[in-house]
């Protein structure tokens, strides 16, 4: 079966045994890069925005991956059209929101505070 070379916007096909020692694609590093970027950034907001009530960084996570496909929105088309890279497909799309709640939820865990009585 013949693929779309990465430089036409195509996400290659997922690896079967005969290829999933295939190194990623430098466009598919480059958006899970962003997203996870996107992530951590996402999660700093809402930190700072929970201090500028006077609230910790307490509980879970509170982000959806609904709000994480609108950041993978906000954030990554801009940029790759800056790269001169083709659109975002739906499934690199979804991929890169999944990276990025992943990312936010990461470390929005690693700096939780103690809530106050």
């Amino acid at each position: 079966m013949k693929r779309a070379a990465p430089s036409q916007g195509a996400l290659p096909e997922p690896a079967t045994d005969r290829d999933s020692a295939a190194p990623p694609t430098e466009r598919q590093q480059f958006i899970e890069q962003s997203a996870t970027a996107v992530g951590q950034a996402w999660a700093e907001r809402w930190r700072q925005d929970l201090h500028r009530e006077g609230r910790p960084t307490a509980g879970g996570w509170p982000g959806t991956l609904r709000e994480a496909r609108t950041q993978v929105e906000i954030a990554l088309p801009g940029e790759l059209l800056r790269r001169k890279m083709p659109a975002i497909t739906g499934v690199e799309r979804e991929l890169a929101a999944r990276t990025a709640y992943a990312s936010a939820r990461d470390e929005w865990r690693r700096h939780i505070e103690p809530e106050t009585p």
